[in-house]
């Protein structure tokens, strides 16, 4: 999806776009103050973190804080229209706010949270994941050595320039590490595919509206968050036996995305808490979930059963047919959403993509009463976000960086947290 520079705003011709694919048509309010592609990447933070340590922040192959910024702008469209409170609603700054609350900075090759890496192959360039112990516990079999080093990466690096992309993504993609072959996008993403969606009346005509949150990490607590923040009542279910490891390594910003949430923990190897569970997803009027569909399955839980009676946010790496995980780094990266060099653009950016994009969807189910399993891609929505920019050049004034336009300077933000309000 791409769209041309237009007299308004090109976010708020986005969420026209994207509220149509929804089959909704609802009016989106055109901001006081036009953005540029330009203008909203260098203010969402998330230009700083784009580049390398030691050079300018960088540009990116696309516009993905416009297509945050529209997100949000059809998501307040969409609440407005259904009577619901989009005051509190964030904008495409959000993109920046992990790093801001874990102090990351620009890392160019290597991502901002430092665990996943650009590395050279054969014939291309592959992004590949370390973030779990287990993850290096298959680099021998990666490898094919007895034994690893010292310097693991190093040896991954060493390996991987000798294979071509494709064959390294595809041997470690089968050995459940998240890789991919960094390759431009073919055609446009189709960003949401729908399975089912059946009208149905509300339980009441002033119901809250029912959010059980399955997921961990950030794109789906955001989807969450920001629905949420529209006045849904949050139940955030966390294994027992496996935390959300964002609550340990990002304290501050886990609390941001889970304030005002409820919380279950519960032992998913219980059956007991399994039943509890069951009853929860069927008092839902909205299910998110980011895991793969056998790993609900073997506590006998069906979604596409329960995807008659609410709707159900089946948020996955590249598409719940395929056995891929994915993060936010990597999958970015494997879809073309990158700085010049290459370097990352900015910090897990196909996860805050994928949490707004996410809750517009989900949200325009309810609002229509339709029922059903929808699917977010990650990979999807982080291919959508690739469209040109205009020429530009990024310079230094007084100790700061500016991207001259051609028209103006425009300054670049470093990321910032915001506060919880409510």
């Amino acid at each position: 999806m791409s769209w041309p520079e237009v007299a308004g705003d090109p976010a708020a011709e986005y969420a026209r776009r994207l509220l149509l694919q929804h089959g909704v048509d609802v009016d989106v309010t055109e901001p006081a103050a036009r953005r540029s592609a330009i203008e909203s990447w260098a203010g969402s933070g998330a230009m700083a973190l784009t580049g390398t340590p030691d050079g300018p922040p960088q540009l990116v192959a696309g516009a993905p804080a416009t297509t945050t910024r529209g997100a949000l702008l059809a998501l307040g469209a969409l609440a407005a229209a259904a009577g619901l409170d989009a005051g509190q609603l964030p904008d495409e700054r959000l993109l920046g706010e992990r790093a801001a609350a874990m102090r990351l900075t620009r890392g160019g090759a290597i991502s901002a949270g430092g665990a996943c890496r650009l590395l050279d192959a054969a014939d291309g360039t592959v992004a590949l994941t370390l973030s779990r112990d287990h993850d290096f516990d298959s680099l021998p079999a990666l490898l094919e050595v007895d034994a690893l080093t010292d310097d693991p990466w190093t040896e991954v690096a060493v390996r991987c320039r000798e294979v071509t992309a494709a064959a390294f993504a595809e041997r470690a993609a089968l050995l459940g590490l998240a890789v991919g072959a960094v390759q431009p996008p073919s055609a446009e993403a189709n960003l949401l595919g729908h399975s089912g969606g059946v009208e149905r009346p509300r339980r009441l005509a002033s119901a809250q509206i029912l959010v059980v949150d399955l997921s961990s990490l950030w794109a789906g607590p955001l989807c969450a968050h920001l629905l949420g923040l529209l006045g849904a009542r949050v139940i955030a279910v966390n294994s027992a036996l496996r935390p959300d490891p964002t609550a340990e390594v990002a304290p501050q910003f886990h609390r941001l995305l889970r304030h005002g949430a409820e919380a279950a923990a519960l032992n998913l190897t219980d059956a007991g808490d399994i039943e509890r569970l069951r009853d929860l997803l069927s008092a839902a009027d909205i299910v998110i979930e980011a895991s793969r569909p056998r790993a609900l399955a073997q506590l006998g839980i069906d979604a596409e059963s329960l995807a008659t009676t609410a709707t159900w946010m089946s948020i996955t790496a590249y598409g719940r047919d395929s056995n891929r995980i994915g993060y936010g780094d990597d999958v970015a990266a494997t879809a073309g959403l990158l700085g010049a060099g290459p370097v990352f653009a900015a910090d897990a950016i196909a996860d805050p993509l994928t949490g707004t994009h996410a809750a517009v969807a989900a949200l325009a189910q309810w609002a229509t009463r339709r029922t059903g399993l929808v699917e977010v891609a990650m990979y999807d929505i982080a291919r959508a976000a690739r469209t040109p920019l205009p020429e530009a050049t990024v310079v230094a004034r007084d100790g700061s960086w500016y991207v001259d336009d051609g028209s103006n300077l425009i300054a670049v933000s470093d990321p910032a947290l915001r506060v919880a309000a409510r």
